[in-house]
């Protein structure tokens, strides 16, 4: 790896970092929409940008360091380790790198998955530290509380995700129209 692509690997690392630390920031404090978060969207962006690395890196610096400002509860272990999941599993997304519509419809599914999954695993693990009776209705009732939030994270997934992926499609795009311009221009 070149100086060069060092560079924009931390750059690219941390401009997403700092995108969602901010909006969890801004969000906790403000109250602006509940559980609407942008750490799963940039999670797939390190995936399907940077590779394999920045698919754990970015979602769990996130969670360290918005976490050291607004705090976080004994479940950190389960909101870390599922948002470092959606990371991972977003590199199958990676592997549509060269088809564009065909990523971008795949991260609709994507944002439902990981939506389901971060519910699932998080709740589980507020079950889990005894917030619930521990019991099956306990669970239950658990997860029928969560609900609303589940929504909100749902619908922000539905939209920010697949969003970012077209954004990241129409940049590559972009870049690549330029290149074959100036390489027909150089070349005659």
């Amino acid at each position: 790896m070149t100086k060069n692509n060092i560079l924009k690997y931390i750059t690219i690392i941390t401009l997403l970092t700092a995108l969602a630390v901010g909006w969890r920031v801004v969000n906790f404090n403000y109250g602006i929409a509940p559980n609407l978060e942008i750490v799963t969207s940039v999670s797939v962006l390190a995936a399907v940008i940077l590779g394999l690395q920045a698919a754990v890196i970015v979602p769990i610096a996130t969670m360290i360091l918005s976490d050291l400002i607004i705090g976080n509860t004994s479940i950190f272990v389960y909101t870390w380790s599922a948002f470092a999941v959606i990371g991972l599993g977003a590199l199958l997304l990676r592997k549509l790198n060269n088809k564009p519509k065909m990523q971008i419809l795949s991260s609709i599914g994507f944002a439902a998955a990981s939506s389901f999954l971060f519910f699932i695993v998080t709740n589980f693990g507020v079950w889990a530290q005894g917030w619930y009776p521990a019991t099956v209705a306990g669970l239950i009732d658990c997860y029928t509380m969560a609900l609303p939030f589940y929504r909100t994270m749902l619908i922000g997934n539905l939209i920010l995700v697949p969003a970012a992926v077209s954004i990241y499609q129409l940049i590559r795009y972009y870049q690549t129209s330029k290149s074959l311009v100036v390489d027909t221009l150089v070349r005659k």
